[in-house]
């Protein structure tokens, strides 16, 4: 690769430059109209520590004698005049005058820094010019000019200057790369935890829809269930019941009460399905709910429970006996509280009892797996039966960082709020929409994968914390990432 072409390539893919959609004509007021040259493509900005431009200088209309030159010179110039650099000079020639710099040199004032080109009379022709200087800081907001000696005189007040373009500061957003974070594929298994609080008539464990309440508090397990049966992309794979009872009663008696409750209610759900048998888990049991007494009596204070330390005492007991399989001590514990605080033993019994006496459901189900095309489509309705994976695929199907590839990346976060990879993608999406309070929040919480630190470390640049950034950046690519471009980004714009 020739140096002229490689500096073309770095020019278009890594600087912050002031690109032009139309051309400018370059016309010699003060030599004749037929030293025409038009001027395209320019673009100018910093690559590194280098101030740099490229552009097209067109020559088709260009009229140059065979004995004369004319020459083309870019000028780094600011406002106020204060500062001024000359470019490499381009020197078109005819076939005489090119003889002559051949044989007798070129000319003092462009000898030192130029290029020659000869014209081919008559013939379309085009140069393509690129030069690049050392950058100074008053290089950033001067006007780029480019000088016209259209008489080849060699004498700058004869020539013409015509203005191209201004000189921008490197802008670090344009300048970054967001690298993004891929989610792993992942099977979709998820599950559904609750509670129904089922009423049983005294001492018996039939199940009975129509008693109490207990058509409300079915639905609670029904009606997520009939969701998931009708929905095709919905497998469910297990269903748990257990059920807990209070201490008030022989812990023997309650042991045989809670576990044929829990068969019964399991059976009765299963009855309602055309479900396959295994889908059921057996039935479990807690025969006396100590652990539910504990946690509402701690919740109360002295005056609504006089002796509740007391009663606390006796209930970590009984727990500590039951973690030790000694269910023999529970009755006469249970006893204890009732005959030492009668009130307050009345009062757990109204109030805090019936809510230990209840049947916790867990269900568990996957979501298929979805092409792209499917995605796309589930996502418009029912993006939480996609993976993060799979929303990540979704996400790329549009343009980075468009209207809907950021939804797609927010709506990620939404469903996968504590996903690293979800969390680092809105980040860079914030930190390309220049929010960087969002950015870091997010980034509080992205782990500490090699993409995390990356992210940081554009984060830090962002924010003109060099140094750390530095070290972030540094970070990632000793964990294996690739950051040669955001490290080049840092050395610039320090």
């Amino acid at each position: 690769m020739n140096n002229r072409y490689f500096l073309i390539v770095v020019l278009s893919a890594c600087m912050s430059a002031a690109v032009a959609q139309t051309s400018i004509l370059l016309t010699g007021e003060k030599s004749g109209s037929d030293t025409r040259v038009k001027v395209s493509n320019y673009q100018v900005g910093h690559v590194g520590d280098q101030t740099m431009v490229a552009l097209d200088f067109v020559l088709d209309s260009l009229n140059v004698p065979s004995n004369r030159f004319r020459a083309f010179t870019p000028i780094i110039k600011t406002k106020d005049g204060a500062h001024e650099q000359r470019m490499k000079t381009l020197l078109v020639t005819g076939r005489t005058q090119e003889i002559i710099f051949e044989r007798e040199g070129i000319d003092p004032l462009y000898a030192d820094n130029c290029v020659k080109v000869r014209r081919e009379k008559g013939e379309p022709q085009t140069y393509k010019y690129t030069d690049a200087v050392e950058s100074q800081p008053w290089h950033d907001g001067a006007d780029v000019y480019v000088e016209c000696d259209l008489c080849g005189c060699a004498d700058r007040l004869k020539s013409d200057m015509a203005y191209i373009t201004s000189l921008l500061p490197p802008d670090p957003y344009e300048l970054v790369e967001y690298v993004e974070a891929v989610p792993t594929y992942a099977k979709k298994e998820r599950s559904l935890h609750g509670s129904a609080y089922i009423t049983f008539v005294v001492d018996k464990w039939e199940m009975k829809p129509d008693y109490m309440d207990n058509r409300r508090e079915i639905r609670k397990i029904t009606d997520t269930l009939d969701v998931m049966v009708a929905d095709p992309n919905i497998t469910v794979r297990e269903i748990k019941i257990h059920g807990w009872a209070s201490p008030e009663s022989p812990y023997k008696h309650n042991e045989m009460l809670a576990n044929n409750r829990a068969k019964s209610l399991t059976e009765y759900v299963k009855s309602l399905y055309n479900l396959p048998a295994n889908v059921f888990a057996p039935a479990e049991a807690t025969p006396e709910n100590w652990i539910g007494l504990r946690a509402a009596v701690e919740e109360m204070d002295e005056q609504t429970l006089p002796h509740k330390q007391e009663i606390l005492t006796i209930i970590n007991k009984v727990l500590a006996d039951l973690d030790k399989n000694v269910t023999n001590q529970a009755d006469r514990d249970e006893h204890s509280i009732r005959s030492k605080y009668p009130e307050e033993y009345r009062y757990l019994l109204k109030e805090v009892y019936p809510g230990l006496r209840r049947s916790d459901y867990e269900i568990s189900f996957n979501f298929h797996d979805f092409s792209v095309s499917q995605a796309k489509e589930i996502f418009k309705t029912k993006p939480y039966q996609l993976s993060l994976r799979e929303m990540w695929d979704v996400a790329n199907t549009y343009e980075q960082y468009s209207p809907e590839y950021n939804q797609v990346i927010q709506t990620a976060v939404n469903v996968y709020p504590d996903e690293p990879e979800a969390l680092i993608n809105l980040a860079n999406v914030a930190m390309h929409q220049k929010d960087l309070l969002k950015a870091e929040t997010l980034l509080q919480r992205a782990g500490k994968s090699a993409e995390a630190d990356q992210a940081r470390g554009v984060l830090a640049m962002l924010k003109g914390n060099y140094d750390e950034a530095e070290q972030l950046l540094n970070a990632a690519a000793s964990k294996g990432l690739d950051v040669s471009k955001n490290l080049e980004v840092l050395k610039q714009l320090r």
